[in-house]
């Protein structure tokens, strides 16, 4: 008894003092890794891949912010209105001010975008683009892909094949349209027998007036004091301020005229990266507005509006209308929703021969401006490498079969 005793005290000893203790333990799992074996490199736009579809789009889109975010937001509004039923608005927009400091950015994403449409304008003439009649499918190069990914009318007589039309420049970017506000404050929603007198127009080009951006033909109503806010409803009891309004319009108008100029002496391989800066800065400046503006989206369908709410217009026909009486089902855009990046298989040598729908998984994407851009001679973005597969061997016809 005596010596097992001793035997039990040994291995109790000997497993304290081994490294399946608990402070041992503690420190393994502080080890510092490298950083190529942590999570980080998931979100690193050098390993994006090409981006997958929805695969059941009767699901509503996923929210960009947690819905117990939202949750915990409301009822600090409601709280705040039930403290305080008449206050002063004061945080900008939402009191009818601009942001100072994004009236300058308004102002560069309102250039780069006339600056991007007229570089498309320019490059599309040298690098053929090709929509499908059926579809919304678009491919850049000399001839139409054999990728059969058609889902259009009499898709599946035609075993998904697309066919292939010249496409212009308005099919290269996408730009969604939504109702021009003229008091975002007072008057934030458009209502149903509204929706042919109010006009509608590029969400991008909504978004910058709405910043500060002064155009004569979509006036926008600008004010010098915050407004009230009256049990949730706002009101209005400030004289409006319209001086610097013709001015606005005019160093916008002598810019725009100054690029134009510009973009006509130059070459395309120039035009193709002045071009492509153009939309990234385009991007960028988008990004930083809606961090302030607010950008709605439908759920299930790619109607979108510009301003503190959604309009009420009965117009939605997605999945589940007729539970909301054709009324779109509102929640937090994202910068995709805004600018539809159209992403279009990448064509590695225009002169080659047409992609294969066998060698379909070989194949890398990028947005269809990016894609123009490198095809007229722009340098690939570090951001798009990844995703258009560039380190990739494409087998031959007869090889595919041998390929793991």
């Amino acid at each position: 008894m005596q010596s097992r005793r001793k035997l039990v005290q040994i291995s109790a000893f000997a497993i304290n003092k081994s490294h399946f203790s608990s402070s041992s333990t503690k420190s393994l799992t502080n080890l510092d890794f490298p950083s190529s074996t942590t999570l980080d490199n998931v979100e690193d736009p050098l390993y994006v891949d090409v981006p997958k579809p929805r695969k059941d789009k009767s699901e509503r889109k996923p929210y960009p912010t947690p819905m117990k975010e939202l949750i915990r937001r409301a009822k600090e509004e409601k709280q705040l209105r039930n403290s305080q039923p008449c206050r002063v608005l004061e945080n900008p927009p939402d009191n009818g001010l601009l942001v100072p400091e994004l009236i300058d950015v308004a102002h560069r994403v309102h250039r780069c975008r006339a600056s991007l449409l007229s570089g498309l304008s320019k490059i599309i003439r040298h690098v053929s683009v090709h929509r499908c009649r059926f579809c919304s499918e678009v491919h850049i190069g000399k001839e139409g892909h054999e990728i059969r990914t058609c889902i259009g009318p009499g898709s599946g007589s035609r075993s998904a094949t697309h066919v292939w039309k010249r496409g212009r420049a308005s099919d290269v970017v996408v730009f969604l349209k939504c109702f021009h506000l003229y008091d975002r404050a007072v008057k934030p929603r458009v209502i149903h027998d509204e929706r042919f007198s109010v006009p509608k127009i590029s969400a991008v080009l909504e978004l910058c007036i709405q910043a500060g951006v002064d155009i004569e033909k979509f006036p926008s109503k600008r004010r010098s004091k915050p407004v009230y806010s009256i049990e949730g409803r706002i009101v209005d009891f400030e004289d409006v301020n319209n001086g610097s309004s013709e001015t606005a319009v005019t160093i916008a108008t002598v810019l725009q005229e100054d690029d134009c100029c510009n973009t006509e002496k130059k070459s395309l391989k120039e035009l193709s990266i002045k071009t492509m800066e153009s939309w990234f800065e385009m991007v960028t400046g988008v990004r930083k507005l809606m961090e302030r503006y607010k950008v709605w989206t439908c759920g299930y369908c790619p109607e979108i509006q510009v301003g503190p709410k959604g309009h009420k217009v009965k117009m939605c026909k997605a999945t589940k209308h007729q539970m909301r009486d054709g009324m779109h089902a509102w929640q937090e855009a994202t910068v995709d929703d805004v600018i539809g990046p159209n992403y279009v298989w990448h064509v590695r040598d225009p002169d080659s021969s047409v992609l294969d729908n066998s060698l379909q998984r070989f194949y890398g994407k990028a947005p269809a401006v990016v894609e123009l851009c490198v095809q007229g001679g722009a340098p690939v973005p570090d951001q798009h490498k990844s995703m258009m597969r560039l380190d990739v061997v494409y087998p031959q016809r007869d090889e595919v079969d041998l390929v793991a």
